[in-house]
């Protein structure tokens, strides 16, 4: 029975030769010996319902009463710690990104009060109320632009830098959350993007409510407005 035939998985550990990598097991040895579980490690976890069908089928075929299942059923208990977690996450970046909504809109909205009379002098002279608008979504767009293009470029670096040396398990729950003595973590272009889009998005969506105040003021409250 060979699972190089069956699958595209990787050694995870170091302590084992490739000697007892390489070497094919019989049936007698796999069922009647100490071992009573096996972890395979795939080189693409999207890959992974078909290739448990396909090692599935080779237990099948090989007549072996095994068991196949992914990591979070193998788990128990410690699969739902790590779905609980991952919740506890993304809340937290959720919560994040409320609070950085609300302070560029304060931020904006107070821009918006400063800069009344000269919004005012453009719509004496022509400037129509949709001009005004645009003028504040681009110019948050093009900071939004820049400063995510930034964020991402410093995140990818971080990010790289940790997957090179580690994030040190300080404790015997991150040792066994880690699976292992360190962390590395993987950067993924997916994940920059989403970032970077989810940073612009939210940008744009602050400005919406002061671009509109903006918008509705008359030359006759800026002639108004103190110097």
């Amino acid at each position: 029975f060979d699972l190089d035939k069956t699958t595209n998985f990787k050694l995870g550990g170091k302590r084992y030769t490739a000697a007892i990598h390489k070497r094919k097991y019989s049936k007698q040895e796999l069922w009647g010996g100490v071992v009573l579980n096996a972890a395979v490690m795939l080189s693409d976890d999207k890959k992974i319902k078909q290739t448990m069908a396909d090692i599935q089928a080779a237990l099948k075929k090989a007549k072996l009463p095994v068991k196949v299942m992914d990591w979070q059923k193998a788990s128990g208990q410690v699969g739902q710690l790590v779905a609980v977690i991952r919740v506890v996450l993304y809340t937290a970046v959720f919560i994040i990104f409320i609070v950085a909504l609300i302070i560029i809109n304060n931020s904006m909205l107070m821009s918006t009060m400063e800069r009344t009379r000269e919004i005012g002098t453009m719509r004496a002279i022509g400037a129509q109320r949709g001009f005004v608008m645009r003028m504040f979504l681009a110019e948050t767009g093009v900071l939004a632009l820049i400063f995510a293009g930034l964020g991402a470029v410093v995140g990818s670096a971080l990010v790289m830098w940790m997957h090179s040396t580690g994030i040190p398990a300080s404790s015997d729950f991150f040792y066994f959350l880690f699976a292992g003595p360190r962390l590395h973590p993987a950067l993924l272009v997916g994940h920059v993007g989403a970032a970077f889009s989810i940073v612009a998005v939210v940008a744009l969506l602050s400005t919406w409510y002061p671009a509109r105040v903006a918008m509705r003021i008359t030359p006759r409250e800026a002639m108004g407005a103190e110097e």
